[in-house]
This record gives structure tokens, sequence and C-alpha cells, in this order.
């Protein structure tokens, strides 16, 4: 990885610049993972059918607090359904890099995966 390149992925993490709980949201959804016991709770606020807003609040390593914060910039403008659709292939491309090792795939997926949760139908209000 290029010096520059680390460098800018470390300020993200030092400071996130979604991070924190959206004073007025839709849909939260909290997130843990027990492999590493990051937890994240991810907050989306509509704007109709688009997402207008999108945060995330707790405590992570580097890939996944790096991986939270550059998904609710990507949020931005999708559909539920756009954002259900996305894959281990756009977190990677978010981060800027080409792999992902297995035992850190849960890191760079587990906001993701929590946003996922968040607007699956059983959570979205009516």
């Amino acid at each position: 990885m290029e010096d520059e390149k680390f460098y800018e992925l470390i300020d993200v993490y030092r400071n996130p610049p979604n991070k924190g709980k959206l004073e007025d949201f839709d849909v939260s959804e909290e997130g843990y993972s027990s492999t590493c016991s990051d937890r994240f709770t991810v907050y989306i606020k509509f704007d109709g059918n688009k997402i207008k807003k999108s945060s995330f609040d707790g405590v992570g390593c580097v890939i996944s607090t790096i991986s939270a914060s550059r998904l609710c910039d990507a949020l931005v403008g999708k559909t539920a359904e756009e954002a259900q659709s996305m894959t281990i292939e756009d977190i990677k491309k978010l981060i800027g890099v080409d792999q992902i090792s297995i035992s850190r795939t849960k890191c760079a997926t587990i906001a993701l995966e929590t946003v996922k949760n968040a607007l699956s139908k059983d959570h979205m209000k009516a």
C-alpha cells in the first residue's frame, strides 16, 4: 500500500467523518462481532425512498471503523434495495484495497451487515 493511502486511512480511523449518532434518524441497528469485539450502531435517515444521511457510533478496529465511515458516505442517495445489494467487493473499493484476508472479512463487513439488518423489512418503520 502506498504511504499516502496508508496515512489517509489512518486519518479516517482516528477521525471518522461519519461517527456519531444522528439526531433525527428513521432506522438504527446495532451490530457486533464476537470474533474481534467490534460493536457499531448504524443510523439512517431517508428522504422519500433515498438515504439522505447515514452515520455510525461505536468501537472497532481500523478496518471496521474505516469501512463503517466510508460506507456511510456511499449509502447517501441509494434506496434501501440498492444498499442491501452491496457486497464485500463494494467495501474493498470504498476502502481502496484489492484483498481482505479471511480473518479480517468480518471486520470489513460488520457495518454493511448491520446496515442490511437495519434495512430489512422486519426493522423498517411502516
